[in-house]
């Protein structure tokens, strides 16, 4: 089996998150999103999917699609079941010398497990070496701006038997600045979560990057002790592993590192540098299933504990989320559910098949590769909204 062709065709999902629509600083509303499709020369094929948020993973569409015409020029010919060499060959085109380029790779890696998953009739998780389990606990992010709101969602999802909540306190921060007002706003969202849920029920705090200061992460957490739900994630600038090693250090609360994680050779610098008790993999951060599957096998050798987070995604990423979280030994909440929280791709919807829902559970198809069917001659008719989505505002 050979490839024959990499493409990407645009899709324009609705966004439907609370903050996304009409978001102050970084959210998109409407964020780039393809579908990849790697054809073989039998005719046989497989999908993947990329989408990206400009300021937190630095493509935009049209950097996607020339990334993957750059692959397609790549894999021409070359065998789709060497992950290994097909990654070398896309690196030797976009992104080996530092990074770029990895969430298109990642959607054309998805594809490429997709396909050869479904010519030997199996899973994908089992071409990754196997599934520790095939149905996940939930995790799903909470934007909300008020503690009342914030509180009334954690209740709300913890009831529908969500086990992971990702609480946003780092979006004040980030579009107005760091100060006492600002980031007092944030720990009261905070708060309230902590407060509506049961302690079965994981807090993260995510600051995406917002709080800056190791001493001052240190102090702001010491209000929350006797949580033992709760985790800070990213609190400092995603190059600032040694600040991220000081509050794994100092402070009772478990680190989570999400924007750090980018490679598996960034990841064995974590490892050294203890920087972390957590990570947040990110399919389309790493550049797909080949390089994240490497980064688990450094992270349960250290010790450190697996999330899995959409981007977010349609159908076919959430899935992917799926295959690569049943890999992982130690079983956390996956954020799986961005197809139906964060957008939605509208009719005609073209996928059909992918991870069900039940039971406050995510559960895989029992189907080869990823188990998600692609119609065609829907994906056709799928178009851009007639009225552009809002652009998100900038800071002045």
């Amino acid at each position: 089996m050979k490839i024959a062709a990499v493409e990407a065709f645009e899709l324009h999902p609705k966004v439907i998150k609370e903050a996304w629509v009409d978001d102050e600083y970084v959210w998109p509303s409407a964020p780039p999103s393809f579908l990849i499709k790697v054809t073989a020369e039998d005719g046989g094929y497989g999908v993947g999917e990329v989408s990206s948020q400009t300021w937190y993973l630095g493509e935009t569409a049209a950097m996607i699609r020339s990334f993957v015409e750059e692959y397609d020029v790549a894999l021409k010919g070359a065998d789709p079941a060497n992950f290994a060499r097909c990654h070398h060959l896309m690196e030797g085109r976009v992104g080996g010398g530092m990074p770029g380029g990895r969430g298109a790779r990642s959607g054309v890696d998805m594809a490429l497990y997709d396909l050869v998953g479904k010519a030997r009739g199996v899973p994908v998780h089992a071409l990754l070496g196997g599934a520790h389990r095939t149905s996940f606990t939930l995790l799903t992010n909470l934007y909300h701006k008020t503690p009342d709101a914030m509180a009334k969602a954690s209740r709300d999802f913890a009831k529908r038997g969500f086990k992971g909540l990702k609480i946003k306190v780092g979006d004040v921060v980030l579009a107005k600045g760091w100060d006492r007002d600002n980031m007092e706003s944030e720990l009261a969202k905070l708060a309230a979560a902590l407060e509506a849920v049961p302690r079965d029920v994981y807090i993260d705090a995510d600051a995406n990057q917002g709080w800056r200061s190791p001493a001052w992460t240190v102090a702001l957490l010491e209000r929350f002790r006797g949580h033992d739900n709760l985790s800070i994630e990213q609190p400092l600038h995603y190059a600032d592993i040694d600040g991220a090693a000081e509050v794994k250090r100092r402070s009772f609360v478990p680190v989570i590192l999400d924007e750090s994680v980018w490679s598996p050779e960034q990841m064995i610098e974590i490892v050294r540098r203890r920087a972390c008790d957590r990570i947040v993999l990110k399919l389309n951060r790493l550049g797909g299933f080949f390089p994240a599957a490497q980064t688990i096998a450094i992270c349960e050798s250290a010790g450190i504990t697996v999330s899995v987070d959409t981007n977010p995604y349609t159908l076919v990423g959430d899935t992917a989320c799926c295959h690569i979280a049943a890999i992982a030994r130690m079983p956390m909440p996956v954020d799986c559910e961005g197809h139906i929280s964060f957008m939605n791709i509208g009719e005609p919807n073209p996928f059909t098949g992918g991870i069900t829902f039940k039971g406050g559970r995510a559960h895989l198809p029992d189907a080869p590769g990823l188990g998600v069917d692609v119609d065609w001659a829907k994906l056709a008719r799928h178009r851009a909204p007639a009225t552009p989505a809002k652009a998100p505002k900038r800071r002045r």
